[in-house]
């Protein structure tokens, strides 16, 4: 089989008539009936019943049917791609969480100069906004690449490409009732206030689909920026699920004054993940972006 093979079968299922079948595809009716008959042959099995000029598939075409119709689909796909990309005509739209800068995406702009160099004929439109209407314009096929801090979630439609990992942390001022705690349940974690910069839901869905499979309600609310995060943080009057650093000999090197403050979560991780939706026309060059990412954020790359 090869895929002129299939896209002639796919396109004579569709239409059930030979004559339009070749005309749609800009050959001979006699040319397609060849191909057609050279697949049937190599595959053992007919595929099309001639019933009185009337055209069915056999189960067997039905079957490939099923079998190539997605096959097709995504070679078309990557060709329109990579017939983009080597005529330098890519342009990716690239979402970022807020609370990725800088404290995860330190030095951004040489990063992206360095990409830019790189591959010069893809243009980046870089916008930054808060973590909901990051997954929002990923799910929704809005942009091409999405970087986002959300706990492990399969979102349907999308690539993923982890980035880094890391452990749960829940931020606590020395104010509040828990402040001396270093484990903590999602019941202890019920009672103190808590802030985040994107909706459980959305960034955390793992603990949110626990919490509501137990009945647990946490006083949660999502603040617009890192900056207010923050205030609440250092005057006790919320907690914040926060990270672990994801590299422990780096943190150890570089002494966090707050890290006394972090309480782990037990059975929950984050991950900075590049989203890329399977739909967008530039899906490949999306995916070498959040490739060149993972190059420059993974924790080994922080170690060089």
């Amino acid at each position: 089989m090869d895929m002129i093979q299939l896209r002639y079968f796919l396109k004579t299922a569709q239409t059930l008539n030979y004559t339009r079948a070749a005309e749609c595809l800009f050959i001979s009716r006699q040319s397609l009936r060849q191909t057609l008959g050279n697949l049937e042959k190599e595959l053992g099995q007919s595929l099309f019943i001639n019933d009185h000029n009337r055209l069915f598939l056999t189960k067997y075409g039905e079957y490939l049917v099923h079998a190539c119709t997605k096959v097709v689909s995504d070679f078309d796909q990557m060709a329109a791609d990579v017939t983009r990309f080597f005529q330098n005509n890519i342009l990716l739209r690239i979402v970022i969480a807020t609370n990725l800068l800088p404290f995860v995406f330190w030095r951004f702009e040489d990063t992206q100069e360095d990409f830019c160099r790189r591959y010069p004929h893809i243009q980046l439109r870089i916008e930054i906004m808060p973590s909901d209407q990051v997954i929002d314009a990923v799910e929704q096929g809005e942009a091409d690449c999405g970087c986002v801090l959300q706990m492990p979630t399969q979102r349907l439609g999308c690539s993923c490409t982890v980035l880094r990992a890391s452990q749960v942390a829940v931020t606590l001022g020395e104010k509040l009732p828990l402040y001396e705690k270093e484990v903590l349940s999602l019941e202890e974690l019920a009672t103190v206030p808590l802030v985040g910069m994107g909706s459980l839901e959305k960034i955390a869905l793992p603990l949110w689909q626990d919490c509501q499979r137990l009945g647990i309600q946490l006083n949660y609310r999502v603040v617009p920026n890192t900056i207010e995060a923050l205030y609440l943080f250092q005057n006790s009057l919320a907690a914040g699920l926060n990270t672990f650093p994801a590299d422990p000999d780096r943190s150890k090197k570089v002494p966090d004054p707050s890290a006394r403050r972090q309480a782990h979560l037990p059975g929950y991780s984050w991950d900075v993940a590049a989203l890329c939706p399977l739909s967008r026309p530039n899906h490949t060059g999306a995916q070498l972006f959040a490739a060149f990412l993972q190059q420059k954020y993974s924790p080994d790359s922080s170690k060089k």
